[in-house]
């Protein structure tokens, strides 16, 4: 048995008995990544059989820490001093190996924890608005069309096990269609914290089926200016350090806008500050000190939220800007033909199935 094979085996026995209801394959798995070797699962895929076994993540990481080192005693000890190369090579395939296994096991069991608490939070979110629902007999969707809030208030008529029933309206109707697959809407919670996540499943003669598919944190609600989407988007000049950035505006409101890079080299961070200029019609806006209020990289795209500073641009212009683009959104929003799903009687499928 050569050097390697008795520490793979010495390795085993360790997780073996640090984590004796993992199942064996798993174990011999992980004892090869340890030592830096290549195995044919993912990462991800360890990382989830780990954590299926309900062992705490601080006792995995405890237990392959302590195999890491056995691995790394081993490796002084059968490598050969004079040849330093070979050495760092060695250490840095098996401290590579051992940390992607690591990180893999963190981001698994965040996903993991972030799904126990989406659960909850949509269990306590439906159960307020299912009061809700009863008080005031009615249910308020909403969704947005070119960053423009578009609801709808109908009547309630029933919840069973995840799925909502309500009145049929052309308010309804509409809210539905501005949706970019003409399904979804979103119902905000009574605190205005989260909003659940609606799907339009099928229609009876006056009624439409929903089903509750998620819950998210509600941001969009929480803003206090009227934003639009952009049809065409407006070039803009940021000044950073004394760095020049092109990029283009995609989204606008009177208190900042919303931006995209065509360089991916730009990176700004959050709370960063910045120059800005642009032009509204025949009106250059300038606007010193604005805030990068967040940084994302979304479909993509590297994009970035810009806060302006109070005074420092004209509020009346941007106002009047935005106003004309409502009118044309409203305009376009009133062409939408319906879903449709929405359009024939269809038999409701029964929740159950």
């Amino acid at each position: 048995m050569s050097d390697h094979e008795k520490m793979l085996k010495i390795v085993i026995q360790n997780l073996e008995h640090e984590l004796p209801v993992v199942h064996n394959t798993t174990i011999e798995q992980v004892a090869r990544v340890i030592l830096g070797e290549d195995v044919e699962n993912s990462m991800g895929s360890l990382a989830v059989s780990l954590l299926q076994s309900n062992v705490s993540v601080g006792h995995i990481l405890s237990a392959l820490l302590r195999c890491e080192w056995l691995s790394v005693q081993h490796l002084i000890e059968t490598t050969d001093p004079e040849n330093i190369k070979q050495q760092v090579n060695i250490f840095s395939d098996c401290v590579d190996h051992f940390n992607i296994l690591q990180t893999a096991i963190i981001d698994a069991a965040d996903q993991r924890w972030q799904g126990v608490l989406d659960k909850e939070v949509k269990l306590r979110v439906v159960a307020e608005l299912r009061r809700w629902w009863r008080e005031t007999g009615e249910v308020h969707l909403h969704n947005y069309f070119s960053e423009i809030p578009v609801s709808a208030r109908v009547d309630f008529k029933e919840y069973n096990k995840g799925y909502i029933w309500v009145a049929m309206t052309r308010d309804l109707v509409t809210m539905f269609a501005a949706s970019p697959d003409l399904r979804t809407a979103y119902i905000t919670s009574p605190d205005r914290a989260h909003s659940l996540i609606i799907r339009g499943v099928n229609k009876s003669d006056d009624r439409i089926m929903l089903e509750i598919t998620g819950v998210e944190v509600s941001l969009r609600e929480r803003r206090r200016d009227v934003r639009v989407k952009l049809t065409r988007q407006l070039p803009i000049t940021l000044i950073h350090r004394d760095e020049v950035i092109e990029a283009n505006i995609v989204d606008i409101s009177c208190t900042g806008v919303g931006v995209k890079f065509p360089d991916e080299g730009v990176s700004l961070l959050h709370n960063e500050k910045v120059m800005l200029h642009f032009q509204l019609g025949s009106e250059v806006m300038k606007g010193d000190e604005a805030v990068i209020c967040w940084s994302q990289e979304i479909r993509g795209e590297y994009r970035v939220g810009i806060k302006f500073k109070p005074r420092t641009i004209r509020r009346e212009t941007v106002y009047r800007f935005i106003f004309v683009q409502e009118q044309a959104i409203i305009e376009r929003l009133r062409k939408l033909e319906t879903p449709s799903w929405m359009k024939d009687r269809i038999e409701l499928r029964d929740p159950d199935e």
